[in-house]
């Protein structure tokens, strides 16, 4: 009798290790994933849970430097207009200069006046979320690189107007104005240029960072994936073997009902 109890307990415990085991298989299965809760593994679950906050932050951070790298691609156009405006402007001064005809000079400083504004209003209306970046109402943005909370970069911007160029008061209708413009332009030039080489330096440094936030992502994603997805074939194989392993321990315990009930029976008679 008591090889018979230990028989059906032995059967019952393997009943319920196979159920949980194809309970196991049968969800991973159904979810794709090897983890579905903290614990189908704790360690990994932790780390999962670590690299899925890192890589929802670095994706913010490429948001960030995407609507960062708009705003310097929105500067360089700009900045590249003036440059062109002034190198217009450089041109009448030295037609100007070299002008006799008072009426002509006049009509050169009609134009000279007219791209004047144009500078003015291009400074001004080069803007992030409404202020301007080129007119000295902002001189500066700070943008996060990174997911630590040090990760900052700092874009610092320009004044592009006339007056901060010293341009706004020249003079092309007389020779001696025109003349002065000239060497007022080949700095206004310079300075231009130099400002467009600084903003491509920081298109560069952000498409850098850009560059590594994408393979770092790329490398986290494979780890969880990794950590996360179940094996489908290995899985399907241990739903296999519960199955059988089930199978068999309610063979099992059919096997000792009927021997305990044959047991019973025989006693039964044995009192006829």
């Amino acid at each position: 009798m008591e090889i018979q109890v230990n028989n059906s307990m032995t059967a019952i415990q393997a009943m319920r290790d196979a159920t949980k085991d194809a309970a196991t298989a049968s969800q991973r299965i159904s979810t794709g994933l090897r983890i579905n809760r903290a614990g189908d593994d704790p360690v990994a679950f932790i780390r999962t849970t670590k690299l899925k906050a890192e890589i929802s932050s670095f994706s913010q951070v490429k948001t960030n430097l995407a609507a960062s790298n708009s705003v310097l691609n929105q500067v360089d156009g700009s900045l590249s207009q003036i440059s062109s405006i002034l190198v217009e402007m450089k041109n009448l001064a030295q037609r100007s200069a070299s002008e006799n005809d008072a009426t002509i000079r006049a009509t050169y400083q009609s134009a000279f006046a007219s791209y004047l504004q144009d500078i003015d209003s291009l400074a001004s209306g080069t803007t992030v979320s409404g202020s301007s970046v080129l007119d000295g109402t902002t001189a500066s943005i700070t943008v996060q690189v990174g997911i630590n909370a040090g990760d900052t970069k700092t874009l610092t911007f320009f004044n592009s107007k006339t007056d901060a160029l010293s341009i706004d008061s020249l003079d092309i209708s007389t020779t001696g104005g025109a003349s002065t413009a000239l060497t007022t332009l080949g700095t206004a030039i310079d300075t231009t240029s130099s400002r467009l080489s600084t903003i491509g330096a920081y298109q560069n440094s952000l498409s850098i960072r850009g560059d590594f936030i994408d393979s770092t992502v790329l490398n986290k994603t494979i780890e969880y994936q990794g950590l996360m997805n179940a094996d489908l074939a290995a899985e399907t194989a241990n739903l296999a073997a519960a199955q059988i392993r089930q199978n068999a321990a309610t063979a099992m315990l059919s096997q000792s009902f009927r021997l305990d009930q044959d047991l019973v029976n025989y006693l039964l008679h044995s009192l006829d």
